[in-house]
């Protein structure tokens, strides 16, 4: 795509995103005057933040233009919307600028502070912005200047902390088009992973039916549940849509919570205790996802080889037991190869141990490359590697041994000081199907001394039981 079009389309984007989001807070004011919602800032922000390249001239130009015309069409001032729209900017800029000094694991909330790093940046953004717009209070609202600095302030944070965490966790367009391409029986409702969402549920529904000023506290149990048991993003947007709830039903008077006579303050009053409550729920799933990748970092360490990314040896005979299990039970074929590197030790006695290491790597990425998925691949020790093939009777297993062995053969394992060096490898092969063997261990006999007739026949080639 030309620079100057893909340029026109970012800025469309920008423009119809700002568009829509101040037309939709615009729509939500009950008084004529006050957004019981305004995410167009918080959006902006999370956008430019989140895609760089949106954040070009034409990109805040279209800003600009999507702000003034949300507001003059639904029947605005131009010096009202000009002044307005200053101070829109004014927080989304700050705001960017600051996003900008922070590490990714800030933005994708994958430290432990990262939700109170969030809040001290959109605080330092909401105050920012009070500054410039608050001055709007006492021309259109007839507010004091005060009333007016608060409001503003507590309306941009609030709208903030719910919508930047959702934005800044969202999955890419791939991920989601991959999640979505699943077997039938991953189709089916998981009921019982649903529990915390019901629960979710179940509360906004008892809070609007009781009322009072602790209604908004009701779903705050289900909305921890749900922060322990779904990934960052799922549980950033289930706060976003209950905060935005709160706020919306509040101020439309379906949600029934006792204000008190001077309406913008008790508006202001309720926006910073639904921030404060928001934090909660997004600091436990940020810690709970920080603790779950630490777990899958245990897990990976404790098997999977650290050299080669191949399943460490208990491992995979764990999962290869399991494998001849089913096969057994279900009257399936399975086959297990057993590979070995041809004359490794002169690899690492000729070229040293860092080249023998990366022969060993290379090995294996050269092997998992010509292997399916469902197939495993572990490494048994030093030079010596395991494949176990389900459901994979002994001619298919040979043709897939013979890749393997093309595969390691055509593979250039390059030198430090240059040059290439020719690997090769030995391969036994034996079919639980076409043995007597009901074990693992006794199917891996069979394919440790087809492996051995492969060597003892010159090396380099297919043996099979």
């Amino acid at each position: 795509m030309p620079p100057l079009r893909k340029s026109l389309g970012n800025a469309l984007i920008v423009a119809g995103v700002v568009f829509l989001a101040s037309l939709f807070g615009i729509l939500t004011r009950p008084y004529d005057f006050l957004a019981a919602f305004w995410p167009a800032n918080a959006l902006l922000l999370g956008v430019m933040t989140r895609y760089p390249r949106l954040a070009s001239p034409a990109g805040w130009t279209a800003a600009v233009v999507g702000y003034f015309a949300a507001d003059l069409i639904t029947g605005g001032g131009f010096l009202v919307t000009l002044w307005l729209t200053v101070g829109n900017l004014t927080s989304v800029v700050t705001g960017y600028l600051l996003f900008r000094r922070r590490p990714e694991t800030d933005l994708h909330l994958q430290s432990p502070l990262s939700v109170l790093r969030l809040f001290a940046i959109c605080a330092t953004a909401s105050l920012a912005a009070a500054v410039v717009g608050s001055g709007a209070g006492p021309v259109l609202f007839e507010k004091s200047w005060v009333e007016g600095f608060w409001l503003w302030f507590a309306t941009e944070l609030v709208n903030s902390i719910v919508i930047l965490p959702m934005l800044f966790t969202a999955p890419s367009f791939s991920a989601v088009r991959s999640s979505l391409i699943r077997s039938p029986a991953e189709r089916k409702f998981p009921w019982k992973k649903a529990m915390p969402l019901l629960a979710l549920a179940a509360s906004v529904v008892a809070g609007s039916l009781v009322g009072g000023p602790g209604a908004i506290a009701f779903p705050i149990p289900a909305l921890l549940w749900c922060a322990l048991s779904y990934n960052l993003f799922t549980s950033a947007l289930l706060t976003m849509l209950l905060c935005s709830w709160l706020m919306i039903a509040i101020s439309a008077g379906f949600l029934h919570v006792p204000l008190m006579d001077d309406f913008m303050y008790s508006m202001t009053s309720l926006r910073l205790g639904i921030t404060l409550l928001s934090l909660g729920p997004l600091t436990v799933a940020s810690i709970n996802r920080v603790q779950n990748h630490l777990l899958e970092r245990l897990h990976d360490a404790a098997t999977r080889d650290s050299l080669t990314r191949a399943l460490a040896r208990k491992a995979f005979l764990d999962r290869a037991g399991e494998l001849l299990s089913q096969s057994v039970a279900a009257r399936e074929p399975l086959t297990v190869l057993m590979l070995d590197i041809d004359h490794f030790k002169k690899i690492n006695d000729r070229h040293g141990h860092a080249a023998g290491d990366k022969v060993l790597a290379a090995f294996a990425a050269a092997v998992s490359a010509a292997l399916r998925e469902g197939d495993v691949f572990g490494r048994l020790g030093g030079e010596e590697f395991g494949v176990v093939l389900p459901r994979t009777a002994l001619p298919e297993a040979l043709e897939i041994a013979g890749r393997l062995h093309r595969g390691v053969k055509t593979t250039p394992f390059p030198l430090k000081g240059g040059g290439t060096l020719p690997i090769t490898v030995s391969i036994g092969v034996a079919s639980q199907s076409d043995s007597a063997a009901t074990s693992l261990e006794a199917l891996i006999s069979i394919a440790d001394e087809a492996l051995y007739q492969a060597k003892k026949s010159g090396r380099d080639q297919v043996a099979d039981a």
